[in-house]
């Protein structure tokens, strides 16, 4: 089986997603500090790519002999001690460390990089004129449209891109009115909205909280959710990055967590 130097994988991802540029209070990059320095870590084979550090995950990477684990999401976000109340994480966390398995978390420093592909997947459906970088640490967009489109049009696409098990829209929003450009912050992204004191906007995100719906009600904001789950374009994109750029020399796969919930 061939295999690339941990380092080379790691220096790569630091190279497309600097981990400087993250949020302040993000934990980004290597996750397990018990197997930082194992001679087991040298060398990698296999590289599994999640959106979020699950059991499941897991086990499918000591099933498939992967020693590496890319996630979206960082698996240690609080305190460790904190963290390791958690019972079902101390399993996870034990299970890494029993098995010599790395995990490496690309968090805010995907979101502000120009180096991930959702730009790229805007533009597959809609007529893109102009894109500005936005927020606080620059975590997203504002999508200036070449032509005025619906705000149904304009929901119909973002659903289909992004999938629309999840979908809400602000109660206010008038699906015939017109919009001419987007507001977009992936993940829990709403707080982008708020910072910037939006109003008489179309602002997409994958879900809010209670007062940021009020913030959207309340200044006339079309508020689209889709659920944390959009993020999941980035398993397919980092997947695609590491093949083009190691090739054979690297086996790489997907791992869906799926969203841990059901719509009743």
């Amino acid at each position: 089986m061939n295999k690339i130097k941990a380092n080379a994988l790691i220096n790569y991802l630091n190279d497309l997603f600097p981990q400087k540029n993250a949020a302040e209070w993000d934990k980004v990059g290597l996750q397990i500090e018990e197997v930082y320095n194992l001679e087991s870590q040298d060398q990698i084979a296999h590289v599994v790519i999640c959106l979020d550090l699950t059991l499941e995950a897991v086990k499918y990477a000591i099933e498939n002999k992967s020693n590496f684990i890319i996630t979206r999401h960082p698996f240690l976000f609080l305190e460790f001690e904190l963290e390791m109340q958690n019972i079902a994480k101390k399993e996870i966390y034990d299970l890494c460390i029993k098995n010599e398995i790395q995990v490496f978390s690309i968090h805010t420093n995907y979101d502000n990089s120009d180096n991930q592909n959702i730009i790229e997947l805007i533009s597959t459906q809609f007529n893109i004129k102009e894109v500005e970088k936005i927020g606080l640490f620059k975590e997203g967009y504002k999508i200036n449209l070449l032509r005025e489109i619906s705000l149904k049009e304009s929901v119909d696409k973002l659903k289909f891109i992004f999938g629309k098990q999840q979908a809400l829209l602000s109660r206010k929003s008038d699906l015939n009115s017109e919009i001419s450009s987007i507001f977009l912050t992936p993940g829990a992204g709403a707080s982008t909205m708020v910072n910037l004191q939006l109003q008489n906007s179309f602002f997409v995100t994958g879900e809010a909280k209670w007062n940021e719906w009020l913030y959207a009600d309340q200044n006339n904001i079309d508020m689209l959710t889709l659920g944390h789950y959009m993020e999941n374009h980035f398993i397919d994109d980092i997947k695609a990055k590491l093949f083009k750029t190691f090739n054979d020399d690297l086996k790489v796969s997907a791992f869906d967590i799926k969203n841990t919930f059901i719509i009743l």
